[in-house]
């Protein structure tokens, strides 16, 4: 699906947009422990290593967080547009954010945890994502394709 020069701008705008938004609900540390309560726990402690030990609606929301990086990406850069590709950008991505809630829990002394089913259920979202805007496309063009085969008496 090609865009032309304006709706590439809203594309990427609405991209910048989301991606700033997603930013500030993962990674923004908006309270902190002090110092001394931080050094009585251990780092590890915050990292989450067993899959699918979580809240159903924890899992969901973050699958639903990620929707919106599988349909933007392919719209902006086609090539991307793979399941693998856009399955690698997902995680990457969120393997970034849980990076970052880790600093921020050693160097701030954030509330964030840093958890392997926020990996799983981001990846899964973007995939989603993706699948959803191929799904969109292929009904676009069939819908197209009936209005444009028709033959008028």
């Amino acid at each position: 699906m090609r865009f032309g020069p304006r709706r590439r701008v809203v594309t990427a705008s609405v991209l910048l947009l989301y991606a700033v938004s997603v930013a500030v609900v993962t990674v923004v540390p908006f309270r902190t422990r002090p110092a001394d309560a931080r050094a009585e726990v251990p780092w590890w402690i915050v990292v989450h290593w067993v899959p699918f030990r979580v809240e159903a609606w924890s899992f969901l929301l973050n699958v639903i967080m990620f929707v919106p990086l599988g349909l933007l990406v392919p719209l902006l850069w086609p090539a991307a547009g793979s399941l693998r590709r856009i399955a690698a950008v997902s995680f990457a991505a969120s393997a970034a954010i849980e990076t970052l809630q880790l600093v921020w829990w050693l160097t701030l002394g954030s509330f964030r945890t840093v958890d392997v089913n926020d990996l799983i259920a981001n990846t899964a979202g973007g995939v989603a994502g993706v699948l959803l805007l191929r799904a969109v496309v292929r009904r676009d063009r069939a819908g197209r394709a009936a209005v444009t085969t028709r033959s008028t008496p």
